[in-house]
């Protein structure tokens, strides 16, 4: 048992300062003050508010050698290249594939922007956009290049306010930029496209990702409109289409393909009639060659027929006569819509390289293809003017897009390359067969030979 010191004990207990409750409180209080002081300088904050790799946010310490020296660099969260996430609108949830399991909420889309090497476009010819600059603020130069004379890709982030109308008078502008003349498309053209915007959130900056829709004119300006105003940066990696013709898809749909750089770069341009997703959305709204199939199944957001109203729509690749692949229509803001299939662009599997929808037949085996194609046709209608409304339902006065020509040789029976086929009645390229084509092919081969 321990005896307490009494208080008249000669033990020495030290200085009377350094037990007094008043000294205590103020060492705490100074150390406290010191433990604040440091915590407000890391915290500093960094004024003024930018958008992009800014904002308020603080000063944190340098990362260790072993992350700032690795072979593998860390995701930059700031930029704006960003994964979008969908989440069911139209439908209680989306269906995922076996390659992706564990996600049953929404979908995630990296195909809003793209990050190019341009070494890899192939002596693609590179020009300046020029910014709009009472508007939009350009992080850096805005460029866009034209690929093989025919695909054009912007590549650029700008930073400014999409206002929901255009009244410049109230300072309300939605132009950002404009094109240069020898890229700049025949028709307007709409895209989808990821805008960023920061906030600070206990002095740490988060960025919410939204969507805004981008128009192209003819007369080259680019213009950016948003169901409510919305401030953010904007990537104009989002724009890209073709200048060429390309292949008739369906209603005002075209499909174009680019072979550069040992690959094949396919992209969809054009707008569909209007479709309800309640039906619509259970069959494919569209059917690609053979030689455009795509590697996996591609998920793209398009703009519709109004400013907020997107749509999911995906990609698929199938096999087997002729047919690449096709188009669903996966989810949508709006029960029924004009959507516009612009921007949608892939690279084709290594697989389909082989196969073009140029025909590089010699003039006697197209004589025998065709033939045969056209022989099928008369055993089982009669005709071929009776097939062309049986199978393909169509009338003498229209043409007929490759969308249509595959479902009418689906129809048929015909289990031949519906791709190859294709090829060898569009000798003119247009995109489109007539009736003519399909009858007077074989009879213009038997008047050369």
């Amino acid at each position: 048992m321990r005896l307490l010191t009494p208080r008249s004990s000669s033990t020495p207990r030290g200085k009377s300062t350094q037990n007094s409750h008043t000294e205590r409180k103020e060492h705490w209080s100074k150390v406290r003050a010191i433990s604040l002081a440091a915590a407000k300088a890391e915290l500093e904050i960094v004024k003024p508010l930018t958008l992009l790799g800014g904002g308020d946010k603080p000063r944190l310490p340098p990362l260790p050698p072993s992350l700032t020296k690795a072979r593998i660099p860390g995701k930059n969260c700031d930029a704006v290249q960003s994964t979008y996430h969908w989440r069911p609108v139209q439908v209680k949830e989306h269906e995922q594939s076996e390659d992706d399991p564990g996600r049953t909420l929404g979908t995630y889309i990296n195909t809003l922007s793209y990050h190019l090497d341009v070494k890899s476009l192939g002596g693609a010819t590179p020009t300046l956009i020029r910014p709009e600059s009472n508007n939009f603020t350009a992080q850096d130069s805005i460029w866009c290049y034209l690929v093989t004379g025919n695909l054009v890709i912007c590549k650029g982030v700008v930073i400014g306010t999409c206002p929901r109308d255009h009244d410049p008078a109230t300072g309300r502008n939605i132009r950002i930029a404009r094109l240069p003349v020898e890229v700049r498309p025949h028709r307007a053209l709409q895209f989808a496209a990821l805008s960023r915007e920061a906030y600070d959130v206990g002095g740490h900056v988060t960025y919410t990702s939204s969507l805004v829709t981008l128009v192209v004119t003819p007369d080259g300006w680019i213009s950016g409109v948003s169901g409510r105003e919305m401030e953010g940066a904007i990537d104009l990696s989002a724009i890209r289409y073709c200048l060429g013709n390309g292949i008739s898809l369906t209603d005002e749909v075209s499909l174009h393909a680019v072979d550069v750089g040992g690959s094949r770069l396919v992209c969809l341009q054009g707008t569909l009639l209007e479709r309800y997703h309640v039906s619509d959305s259970r069959k494919p709204l569209a059917m690609l060659p053979e030689s455009c199939r795509p590697p996996r199944e591609i998920e793209f957001v398009v703009s519709g027929g109004t400013p907020g109203g997107f749509n999911l729509m995906v990609v698929r690749p199938l096999r087997g006569g002729g047919i690449g692949g096709d188009l669903m229509w996966k989810d949508a803001v709006w029960n029924h819509d004009r959507i516009h299939l612009t921007g949608m662009m892939y690279e084709v599997a290594a697989d389909a390289m082989p196969f073009s929808t140029q025909s590089s037949w010699s003039e006697a085996m197209l004589k025998v293809f065709v033939h045969e194609f056209q022989n099928f046709l008369v055993r089982k209608y009669g005709s071929v003017e009776a097939s062309w409304e049986s199978a393909f339902h169509s009338d003498a006065s229209c043409e007929i897009n490759f969308t249509e020509f595959s479902i009418g040789c689906k129809n048929a029976g015909y289990v031949g390359n519906a791709t190859r086929l294709w090829a060898a009645f569009d000798e003119d390229h247009s995109g489109r067969i007539s009736l003519e084509e399909l009858a007077g092919v074989c009879g213009e081969l038997e008047d050369r030979s």
